[in-house]
This record gives structure tokens, C-alpha cells and sequence, in this order.
């Protein structure tokens, strides 16, 4: 019965490293947004690609905002 408790301080202390896939989902999302515009772009024309581009724009904007008072 000890043994097993001590096994399971042991796992529980050396927990493995995670990588970190922040950098990877970053480039996977802006390859998908960047077919996204051009698939619009090719559809309706270079409006509503800017448009959805001020948009998204606005999103991040208030998103950082929403972050900094949620820090302080």
C-alpha cells in the first residue's frame, strides 16, 4: 500500500512538458483566413473582403481592450 502512494507522488511531481501550440493555431488561422478572403475576393469582389478585414479589425480591438480591464 506505501508503494503505491509513493509511485503516485512520483508521477504526479514529474508531469511532462506540454508544447506549446499557441504559435501553431496563430499560422493555422491566418492560412484559413487568408483562402477565406480570397475566396471572397474571387466571389463578390474587393469590398466585402475589406469590409470583413475592418470587421475582424474591430473584434481583435475590443477583445484586447476586454483583456487589459480584465487584468487590471
Amino acid at each position: 500500500m506505501d508503494n503505491h502512494k509513493d509511485n503516485h507522488r512520483k508521477h504526479t511531481q514529474s508531469q511532462p512538458d506540454v508544447p506549446d501550440l499557441f504559435s501553431a493555431a496563430i499560422t493555422f488561422a491566418g492560412i484559413n483566413l487568408m483562402w477565406v478572403f480570397f475566396a471572397l475576393w474571387v466571389v463578390f469582389g474587393m469590398v466585402p473582403v475589406l469590409i470583413l478585414a475592418v470587421f475582424l479589425n474591430h473584434l481583435i480591438n475590443r477583445l484586447e481592450i476586454r483583456l487589459q480591464h480584465q487584468a487590471l
